[in-house]
């Protein structure tokens, strides 16, 4: 796996999730992968 985490994961999933399902619940998704895991550049560092 390249440098992602699972933050980087939920961040995608949220992204997947707004084009495909729910604008805003793809938006919730992401920003809780962005805040609790740090993103996607972050989130190594952990």
């Amino acid at each position: 796996m390249g440098g992602i985490g699972l933050g980087g994961l939920l961040v995608v999933i949220g992204i997947v999730v707004a084009l495909v399902w729910s604008l805003w619940l793809g938006i919730i998704i992401a920003l809780i992968g962005l805040i609790a895991f740090g993103g996607f550049a972050r989130g190594k560092w952990y």
